[in-house]
Parts: structure tokens; sequence; C-alpha cells
């Protein structure tokens, strides 16, 4: 049997402006930081949607990596109003500017993390008193189920 579809991805503003950086997108890392929580929760059926759907990402940004894609096109799709591909293809080297370097521990703890997926789990009818985020079992610094 195959594992259930996501169908919300759970991310903070602080992991879409970390993401955008990476991918060179400058003008638009700083609008990803300041988005609210809320609006992080909007879109998390977005990238979702996009996570499940790696050809239709492929049409969008060709040769797109897919660990990441889901979360730049939905970031820049919010942003801007419709997808398009990042600037670069592969995740750029060098030191983070400083209000996106946090630790693996501090982002898990990122407060905007927790209300994104308690705003997630209250919009789904879920138990809102389970774990936190940095409770839960990660893979590669991402939440891995089970």
């Amino acid at each position: 049997m195959s594992p259930p579809a996501v169908e919300h991805v759970i991310t903070s503003p602080l992991s879409l402006a970390r993401v955008l950086w990476w991918y060179g997108e400058d003008d638009l890392w700083a609008s990803a930081l300041a988005l609210p929580p809320a609006v992080v929760a909007d879109l998390a059926p977005r990238f979702a949607q996009l996570r499940a759907e790696p050809e239709a990402m492929e049409v969008m940004w060709p040769g797109a990596p897919l660990a990441d894609a889901h979360l730049v096109l939905g970031a820049i799709e919010h942003l801007e109003g419709r997808p398009r591909p990042a600037a670069r293809r592969h995740r750029r080297g060098g030191p983070l500017p400083d209000v996106l370097d946090l630790s693996e521990d501090e982002r898990w703890r990122d407060p905007a993390l927790a209300e994104v997926l308690r705003l997630v789990q209250e919009r789904t009818d879920s138990p809102t008193d389970g774990p936190k985020p940095w409770q839960l079992p990660r893979l590669r610094g991402r939440y891995a189920p089970g």
C-alpha cells in the first residue's frame, strides 16, 4: 500500500526566505521572511500540490531541484502572482545573510513555524495539542513522518 498523499507542506517564513536566497531570489527573500504565519499556512496546500506534481514543476522550471522546487515555485507564485523559474538552478554557496543564518535547532524552534503548524492543524481539524515542530522526527533537516 502506498503512503497517503501529502496534503500540506509545513514550513516557515524563515525557511522560505532561505530557499529563495539559495536560488538567487535577492529581490524576494526579504518579502518571504516578512510573511505572517497565517499566509504561510494558507500556502501549505499549494506547496503540497506542487510537490505531488513533479512533471508540472518540470514544465514551470526545467531541471528544477526536486527537493526545493515546490517551495521556490510556490513562494514566487505567491509573491509575484505567477510561478516562474528561480534565478538559479542550483543552490548558491557562501554565507547566508545574518538574518537567515540560524542553526537547525533554532529553525525548528522558530515560533513562526510552530504557529504555521498550529494553524494548519486547526484548519484541518487535526489535534493541536500534539508535538511541537522541534519534537517531530527529522530527515536531512526536514520533517519525516513516522
